[in-house]
């Protein structure tokens, strides 16, 4: 029995590094990178931990249909979790098959960088509006607006990101020494919980471990690294909250921010006060040039 268990367990791990649903990006020099300041964020939590804040549970895989949209939704979990603890807005859940399609995902996952480019290109709908749910019987169904109406989930994506501006550089890659990307996922954890990629999945006496062969094949939300320097991580496979090895070598990793628009409202309430201010400024020059 434990000579055919050692089997099926090297079988799934085989069949683990042949599969993915995460795709290392091709990285330009257009692409901003964390610390050139091009896009600046606030420290939210400086002590790193985010495991107060964690989004609702949510699974990639569901009646036997892989969606391979872990690249779309660690980033939508990372950006639930800032709007959780930023601005008190608690479980927000979005769909992953909207920016799914918009990301040219495909049945072996998709791109990062094109998926968090979808949030600012479309936004994000409420996960009702194009669910995962029981009715979806294929990927391809997955992967389109069956059960949902196109039009109208355009317009609340516009309408959410009329109201919202996140904006995203990467924080961590491959070529990096582990202790360097350490180094920045601390600080990078003091702005956002960050979407980084992992081998999906191999344990070892209760932590999650990265063989020396394999290559990241999975997007997750980091939520945490303590003292021992162990990772954990929320995830869309169960147990959703994992416990990685110490100095646990991720290949790659997204910073996300995100912030309130100015809307034209409020611009016009603005200009109305600085309008006001400068004539108030004006009339107490005039009465001591008076004087």
């Amino acid at each position: 029995e434990k000579l055919i268990l050692l089997e099926i367990e090297t079988t799934i791990m085989k069949i683990n590094r042949l599969a993915t649903n995460f795709q290392y990006p091709l990285i330009t020099r257009e692409n901003y990178l964390f610390g050139s300041q091009q896009v600046v964020g606030t420290v939210l939590r400086p002590d790193g931990d985010w495991r107060p804040y964690l989004p609702p549970q949510e699974l990639q895989r569901r009646n036997g249909i892989e969606s391979s949209s872990c690249f779309i939704e660690a980033q939508q979990h990372s950006l639930a979790t800032i709007l959780e603890e930023q601005f008190n807005l608690k479980d927000q859940n979005y769909s992953a098959r909207f920016n799914f399609i918009f990301a040219q995902g495909t049945p072996s996952g998709g791109d990062p960088l094109k998926g968090a480019q979808t949030f600012r290109d479309y936004g994000l709908i409420p996960d009702s509006m194009l669910p995962f749910s029981d009715k979806i019987k294929s990927w391809e169904e997955f992967n389109s607006f069956k059960d949902g109406y196109e039009d109208q989930c355009l317009f609340f994506g516009k309408q959410w990101r009329e109201k919202w501006n996140p904006k995203y550089d990467i924080a961590i890659q491959r070529e990096e020494t582990v202790k360097i990307k350490y180094q920045k996922l601390r600080e990078v954890l003091k702005y956002c919980p960050p979407p980084v990629s992992v081998f999906a999945w191999a344990e070892e006496n209760g932590l999650y471990v990265k063989p020396s062969d394999a290559i990241d094949n999975h997007l997750v939300e980091l939520v945490y690294i303590d003292n021992q320097n162990c990772p954990y991580i929320w995830d869309t496979y169960s147990p959703f909250l994992k416990k990685l090895s110490p100095y646990y070598n991720f290949d790659f990793g997204l910073r996300l921010t995100i912030e309130r628009n100015t809307t034209k409202k409020q611009l016009s309430f603005i200009q109305k006060i600085l309008d006001l201010m400068k004539n108030l400024l004006t009339l107490l020059i005039k009465k001591k040039q008076y004087n």
